[in-house]
C-alpha cells in the first residue's frame, strides 16, 4: 500500500479520449496550477489524454489499498468506497457536472462530503430541489482559460487514389505537417472512398461530387501530388477561383502557372525537403486567369437535323435485389420492368439492371 500526502487532488475514475470531465481537469490545472498543488488521480484513462493533463499537473493512477492524505479532495461521479475508506482530507468536494436529474442519476450523499458544486444554475437547482440532504449546493462555474486559436490549414484534394496520383506521398506530406506542429484539416474527395482509409486523423476520405468547385474555393490549397499529369483540371479549378496549388514536380506545372511562393509549391518527388512554415504562412492573393483554348477553329459551326426515335420506354432485367424508389417496392434479382428511357439508363449505369433490346 502506497501513501500519498498532497495538497489538492481532483479524481475521477475514468478518463476517456474527450469530454467535459476531461477538460474540466485540465483546465483546473491551467488556471490554478502555477499557485496551488494540484494532483489528477484516476484509476483507468485514454494513454492520450492523461498525457495532455499531465503537461499542466502531476498525474497519479490510483491502485486499490492506496491511502490518500491531502488539503482539498474535489470528485465528481466516481464515489467507490475503497477510495473514501482510504481518503483523509479537511475538505471534500463533489461536483455535478451533468443534468442529474433529465439523466436519473443518484449522486453521491456521503455524509463526509463539506461542500457541493453545480457546473450549472440548471444543474444546482435540480440538485436542491429533489435531493433534500444537498440543500447547500451552490454554482461554481468549471473555470476556463481563454486561447489564441492556431490558424487551420485547410487542404483539398479531388483526385482518384491510383498509384500515379500519389498516395504514398500525401501520406508523407501528412506526416510532416504532424512533425512540424501545423494544425491541418485534408478533405480528399476520390472515386474510391469506400475502400480507403484514412491514413492520417486529420485526413478525411469522401466521396466525389459534381459542385466540388465551391469546396476548392473555400481551402487554403489544392494537393496534387501525382507522379505526372497530362493537363489536371482540378488545377486549373483551383487556380481559376485564386487557390494556390501543392503538387510535385511533373513537368507541366509550371506550364500549367504553379509558381512556388506565388501561386503555390512545387514539391520534389522524393518529398524530402517540404517548406511546411512557407505553407502554413501562405501565399498572397492572386488572379489567374485558365489559359485560352481555341477549338471554334476546328468545330463544325451550325445545327444538325437531330430526330429522336429512341423508345421513351425501356424494359430492364433487374441484376441485384433493390428497393425502388419509384414504384416503391422490392425489386428483386431477375425480375423484369419495364421504366422510362432515363430510369433505364439510370439502371443500367449502376448496375442494377440490365437493358433488354427489343
Amino acid at each position: 500500500m502506497r501513501t500519498y500526502h498532497l495538497k489538492n487532488v481532483i479524481y475521477f475514475p475514468n478518463f476517456n479520449s474527450c469530454g467535459g470531465v476531461e477538460t474540466y481537469c485540465y483546465e483546473m490545472a491551467l488556471k490554478y496550477g502555477n499557485d496551488f498543488d494540484i494532483t489528477v488521480i484516476y484509476r483507468n484513462g485514454d494513454a492520450d489524454m492523461m498525457k495532455h493533463i499531465a503537461e499542466v499537473c502531476r498525474v497519479m493512477r490510483y491502485r486499490p489499498g492506496d491511502k490518500i492524505i491531502c488539503d482539498v479532495f474535489i470528485f465528481g461521479y466516481g464515489w467507490e468506497q475503497d477510495m473514501f475508506d482510504n481518503l483523509e482530507a479537511k475538505e471534500i468536494i463533489q461536483t455535478f457536472h451533468a443534468d442529474y436529474v433529465c439523466r436519473h442519476l443518484n449522486p453521491c450523499n456521503n455524509g463526509r462530503i463539506t461542500k457541493r458544486f453545480g457546473v450549472a444554475e440548471n444543474t444546482t437547482n435540480g440538485i436542491r430541489e429533489h435531493y433534500p440532504w444537498a440543500k447547500d449546493i451552490v454554482t461554481m462555474y468549471n473555470p476556463y482559460t481563454p486561447k489564441k486559436p492556431r490558424k487551420v490549414l485547410k487542404l483539398i484534394s479531388a483526385t482518384r487514389l491510383t498509384a500515379e496520383k500519389g498516395l504514398n506521398r500525401m501520406i508523407t506530406l501528412a506526416e510532416k505537417l504532424d512533425e512540424a506542429g501545423i494544425p491541418f484539416h485534408w478533405d480528399v474527395y476520390t472515386d474510391a472512398s469506400e475502400r480507403v482509409t484514412p491514413f492520417n486523423k486529420s485526413v478525411a476520405i469522401l466521396p466525389q461530387r459534381l459542385d466540388i468547385l465551391n469546396f476548392i474555393a473555400d481551402a487554403d490549397y489544392l494537393v496534387q501530388l501525382s507522379d505526372t499529369e497530362g493537363y489536371s483540371y482540378s488545377i486549373v479549378e483551383a487556380l481559376s477561383v485564386g487557390t494556390p496549388v501543392i503538387c510535385t514536380a511533373f513537368p507541366v506545372a509550371e506550364e500549367q502557372g504553379i509558381v512556388n511562393g506565388k501561386t503555390g509549391f512545387i514539391l520534389p518527388f522524393d518529398m524530402q525537403k517540404i517548406p511546411v512554415k512557407e505553407i502554413y504562412k501562405g501565399v498572397k492573393p492572386f488572379k489567374l486567369a485558365p489559359r485560352e483554348s481555341h477549338y471554334e477553329e476546328v468545330l463544325s459551326p451550325g445545327k444538325c437535323e437531330f430526330e429522336d426515335n429512341e423508345p421513351t420506354e425501356y424494359r430492364v432485367k433487374c441484376l441485384r435485389t433493390y428497393q425502388d424508389i419509384m414504384l416503391n417496392r422490392l425489386v428483386r434479382t431477375g425480375e423484369i420492368i419495364t421504366v422510362p428511357r432515363d430510369r433505364a439508363y439510370h439502371l443500367y449505369d449502376n448496375k442494377f439492371a440490365d437493358i433488354l433490346e427489343e
